[in-house]
């Protein structure tokens, strides 16, 4: 018998507690002993020597992406813009020459992650769920503060900046999903673009000339069948007859429930998009309680496509022939599947093995206590995205939001087809 699922009872249960990890960026860039930690860097951003490549960039800056032409890297220090607190500092560059600067004040996602605190002994059903809602109440109205504040002080900041101008309205983003308004100022022919998003998200983007779409203009400028064959050309095709995506590469998620945001955004800036898991929380509706409850990831996927100019493809069935069609013409694959940790751990054990032996295989699907094995219908779901496959060993390459997770594990296409929930398919 089918199963049918909607979108919110997948949000609901996807990226239980029980997969989260704590491995994001944030974590270094707090422990960085960096010259430039309280330093306000207001002055030196906004001067023209770092954007005509006289001066270089202060500090020390870890590549993190490359989206279609660009480079993306992270500063590697906690320090201030507009006399606030940087969370997080985004470079992008091109050719060398810097072309924006991102940065982000306030996040809820980093703020409330995993909303699972442990609670006193020997409370009741109903004293535990009392307790809970206080708590959430109180980090909420904390957080609302501290972002309605942050919010003032940015925009009287950066009004200042520029001569006490007010702010004219842009937006950012071809698609009604991803479409978000934003404030902009300009100094010295130079943009300064404020991002709102939601009592969730607040981020201020510099950029030599501003942008108003996602998209890289380097992708933004080709013709459809010419993206489609830069597409086809990121494949890479073994002797031994892997295929597979070399160029997509794991973004972090944290302590956060943010697998499926994650997932999705690798696939997005695979495809040229300047979007990261963070605004796609903001698109999708993500709610302060530190759960996934009530988000409408399924629509930020298919907007994410339609942002590239891609076609999306949703079924709660795997289709191995449908996913290696699109894997071969360039376009990752991204399923929602049950979670188990013996799969997870069997699956990272099989990696170092076939690394060290080609000929190692994974355990025979037609045995019943292989399949037996396999996460049944009460198990987690998690999202993870299918970079690559082997036809003739019936295998799967896939990448989680995991880091230390960098080389693709394989999974059987009989597993796979039966631990999928619902699996999402670009196409042109």
């Amino acid at each position: 018998m089918q199963r049918m699922f909607s979108p919110v009872i997948l949000a609901l249960a996807l990226c239980g507690s029980a997969l989260a990890l704590p491995n994001s960026i944030l974590g270094p860039i707090a422990e960085a002993d960096s010259s430039l930690n309280g330093e306000d860097l207001t002055d030196t951003l906004l001067a023209g020597g770092v954007w005509d490549g006289s001066v270089e960039l202060p500090g020390d800056w870890n590549d993190e992406a490359q989206i279609a032409t660009a480079a993306v890297s992270h500063l590697k220090a906690r320090s201030k813009l507009f006399g606030l607190d940087v969370i997080l500092l985004r470079a992008v560059r091109r050719d060398g020459q810097l072309e924006s600067l991102e940065a982000t004040f306030v996040d809820a996602g980093s703020y409330f992650g995993y909303f699972n605190e442990k609670l006193p002994e020997g409370l009741s059903p109903r004293e535990a769920r009392k307790e809970v809602e206080q708590r959430l109440a109180a980090k909420q109205a904390d957080f609302t503060r501290i972002y309605t504040d942050a919010r003032a002080d940015l925009r009287s900041a950066i009004s200042k900046q520029c001569g006490d101008a007010k702010p004219t309205e842009g937006k950012i983003g071809r698609t009604r999903g991803l479409r978000t308004p934003v404030e902009e100022w300009e100094k010295d022919g130079r943009r300064i673009q404020l991002l709102a998003g939601e009592n969730r998200l607040l981020r201020v983007i510099l950029s030599a000339t501003g942008s108003d779409q996602w998209l890289d203009p380097s992708v933004a400028v080709l013709p459809p069948r010419e993206n489609l064959a830069k597409l086809a050309a990121t494949v890479r095709r073994e002797d031994d007859g892997t295929v597979h995506l070399p160029s997509l590469t794991p973004i972090p998620q944290g302590y956060r429930p943010y697998c499926g945001l994650n997932s999705l955004a690798m696939a997005a800036r695979h495809f040229g998009l300047h979007l990261d898991e963070d605004w796609l929380a903001v698109a999708c509706g993500f709610r302060n309680t530190g759960r996934a409850d009530g988000a409408n990831l399924v629509k930020v996927y298919h907007s994410v496509a339609a942002e590239a100019g891609l076609g999306l493809d949703r079924s709660t069935k795997f289709d191995p022939s449908a996913a290696m069609r699109s894997l071969s013409q360039g376009f990752p694959v991204i399923v929602w599947r049950r979670f188990s940790h013996q799969r997870n751990t069997l699956h990272s054990r099989f990696m170092r093995e076939f690394a060290k032996d080609p000929s190692a295989t994974l355990p025979d699907p037609a045995v019943p206590a292989e399949r037996a094995a396999w996460p049944g219908e009460d198990a987690p779901l998690h999202a993870s995205v299918i970079v690559g496959y082997h036809a003739g060993r019936r295998e799967f390459l896939f990448l989680e939001s995991w880091t230390g997770k960098d080389t693709p594990r394989r999974m059987r296409a009989e597993e796979l087809a039966a631990t999928t929930d619902l699996s999402f398919v670009f196409r042109p």
